[in-house]
């Protein structure tokens, strides 16, 4: 599988050290994840007719020898008297089982990072390599020795339906589910254990950064922004040209603007 990684100026440290930048899931700031503050489901009202319904179900539903001994008026008296806790079962009944979410504290000791399958989606590099001005990595994750016992690489599935604790998907399905509305991202998520990171350090905002060696045979191409500095070009060909881990090369390309449409093309560099 070919994936892609956008990066900001500031984290080339990603190509320079060939190591992987994870964040610890439980620092993440989606709220899906950790099951913020939810409201309760929609109440569901009984109206006259359904209730009436429902009797009508359970008179029919009386053996023969009690139907002898009471008429339908009767049975409607009776069921008048119970008709909360009635209602209370037909609204458990349609309401059905509250759902099992998935317990957050399972991902306690999980890193995550972010690939995504194109390396030409304007909202990637506007997003997350600071406006263009980035760089975007392209990996073959099929490469033997980037894949390891202890990850899931795994395409996210954009949906309304949030995933419950017995969904099908194994493990850890609330990492691999999001929102519709971000569906533009095509996004590829690796987790690992925190466990297996090679060394971590803090950042200005208080969280920790994991670092994960990558094969550098695992790199395939570099991909230039469209507003990358002079600088920041200069040090990604640096690295490129004399970085014996990267001999024989690796595909250097660069983002440019279409004429007539917002689209990004790809073109090798001279």
């Amino acid at each position: 599988m070919k994936v892609y990684l956008y990066l900001t100026p500031r984290q080339l440290d990603v190509l320079r050290h060939a190591r992987l930048h994870f964040m610890a899931v439980t620092e993440q700031a989606d709220p899906w994840q950790q099951n913020a503050r939810m409201i309760s489901r929609k109440g569901i009202r009984i109206t006259e007719a359904e209730f009436q319904k429902e009797l009508e179900r359970q008179f029919k539903a009386l053996p023969d020898q009690l139907k002898g001994l009471m008429t339908w008026e009767a049975f409607q008296k009776e069921a008048g008297k119970k008709r909360a806790k009635i209602e209370a079962q037909m609204k458990q009944k349609r309401q059905g089982k509250p759902p099992v979410m998935p317990n957050p504290q399972a991902y306690e000791d999980l890193g995550v990072c972010r690939f995504f399958t194109r390396p030409d989606n304007p909202l990637l590099w506007e997003r997350y390599a600071d406006q263009h001005r980035g760089i975007v990595l392209e990996f073959n994750t099929d490469y033997p020795k980037f894949n390891t016992q202890k990850q899931v690489l795994r395409p996210v599935i954009y949906d309304q339906p949030r995933p419950t604790a017995d969904h099908p998907m194994k493990p850890f399905p609330a990492l691999f589910h999001r929102p519709k509305e971000y569906a533009a991202e095509e996004e590829v998520r690796l987790i690992r254990p925190l466990s297996e990171a090679k060394d971590s350090k803090p950042l200005s905002n208080g969280q920790q950064v994991y670092f994960y060696p990558f094969p550098p045979r695992s790199l395939v191409s570099v991909t230039l922004g469209v507003n990358l500095s002079a600088d920041t070009r200069e040090q990604v060909e640096r690295i490129l040209n004399y970085d014996l881990k990267y001999k024989p090369g690796r595909t250097l390309r660069e983002a440019l603007l279409d004429p007539d449409q917002f689209k990004l093309h790809l073109r090798g560099t001279l």
